[in-house]
């Protein structure tokens, strides 16, 4: 389990085929161990092999289908990470599974003051059920909240720490987002679907 605030960021330096899915090297300096869970980019993965410069991961064939990495997965790109959460750890922002449930596209930025305001569009409109005004969401594995919500898109509004921070900073209309959406709301629904 993770809390959706970044650590630091990574960067994809090496990508391999392995079976069905491939076998990724992240360059950090985050302190991991080995079987460590690390949220890279939203994505729950296991750290397998600690190097001096980072760790190698494995991403399955459903990691791939489900996530952005389906798209995106290549060398030299920026990635947010996050160690699982200790017991004992403050939770800052909210819990994240790191369970992606959609890949999103980042529709328009906008400048207002200090923040900057993205426009999100949901790749699956299924999912808009879960879009709450002040809701939370996790995107690319960052907690925050949901500031307007209009049929399948939505606003979120980011601070500058979050952007000097993240690699938010560099992302443009276009690019495609890891989605995890309200745990606490997905279950809701399944225990609230007998009596519909």
């Amino acid at each position: 389990m993770f809390t959706g605030l970044v650590e630091a960021v990574g960067k994809i330096v090496d990508v391999r085929p392995a079976g069905t899915g491939k076998r990724v090297r992240i360059a950090t300096d985050l302190e991991v161990a080995p079987g460590d869970s690390i949220a890279v980019d939203g994505t729950c993965l296991t750290a397998e092999e600690l190097l001096t410069d980072g760790f190698w991961t494995y991403m399955s064939a459903e990691t791939l289908k489900v996530t952005k990495f389906r798209f995106t997965l290549r060398k030299n790109v920026e990635v947010n990470l996050e160690r699982a959460l200790a017991v004992g750890d403050r939770l800052g922002g909210h819990f994240v599974l790191g369970h992606v449930d959609a890949v999103g596209k980042l529709l328009s930025t906008k400048r207002e003051s200090e923040s900057v305001i993205w426009n999100i569009g949901l790749t699956d409109t299924s999912f808009s059920k879960y879009l709450v005004y002040k809701g939370s969401i996790a995107v690319d594995g960052v907690s925050l909240t949901i500031n307007s919500v209009s049929g399948s898109s939505f606003s979120i509004r980011l601070i500058p720490f979050t952007l000097s921070h993240t690699t938010f900073g560099h992302r443009r209309p276009g690019d495609l987002l890891n989605l995890e959406f309200d745990v606490i709301a997905k279950y809701v629904e399944k225990l609230m679907a007998p009596y519909r």
